[in-house]
């Protein structure tokens, strides 16, 4: 699976924003998630509204129509394409700027797995004894050791099974 990139802070083309408002909303939101797919962002699609839609909610849309995805749809846009946004590398000099994460080793992971769904039933109030206190503790001073050694924040919360921001706090407090 090829990465998506996103050519960031453009704006729709004038003509397509006429278009995509003209449309119903079924055909919309499957005309939403073909430009999400070739690259435009959530926020340039949003604004092309008449009423401005949050990122997530166009997020949204993307999700479903790629859930409920009927191949014979996109034949409805042949008159129209897709305009293709201007990115600011081509594909061959393009390099990410964020090194990839270091895998986490097995046994860290089966660790992390292993104290992830006792640590989340911690309190606050629990005695700093009690098993989730221990296990709460144990998982944050793992989790700060591995993002030290350059394990990335998302690697993490999969392993965990948390989200992306509840392993950031965890980490950042």
């Amino acid at each position: 699976m090829m990465s998506r990139r996103a050519a960031r802070g453009q704006k729709l083309p004038p003509q397509e924003v006429e278009y995509l408002n003209s449309l119903p909303k079924d055909l919309m939101i499957f005309r939403v998630k073909l430009l999400f797919d070739e690259g435009w962002p959530l926020d340039a699609i949003g604004e092309s509204f008449p009423q401005t839609r949050t990122r997530s909610t166009i997020r949204s849309w993307v999700v479903r129509a790629g859930e409920t995805l009927d191949l014979d749809a996109e034949s409805v846009f042949i008159d129209a394409p897709i305009p293709t946004p201007r990115l600011k590398t081509s594909d061959d000099g393009y390099q990410k700027v964020k090194p990839e994460s270091p895998k986490i080793r097995i046994n860290d992971l089966e660790q992390i797995q292993l104290l992830a769904p006792q640590a989340r039933t911690f309190r606050s109030r629990m005695a700093s004894t009690s098993a989730p206190a221990v296990a709460n503790q144990r998982l944050t001073t793992l989790c700060k050791k591995l993002y030290q050694d350059k394990v990335g924040i998302k690697d993490l919360a999969e392993a965990a099974g948390v989200t992306y921001r509840a392993m950031y706090k965890r980490i950042k407090l």
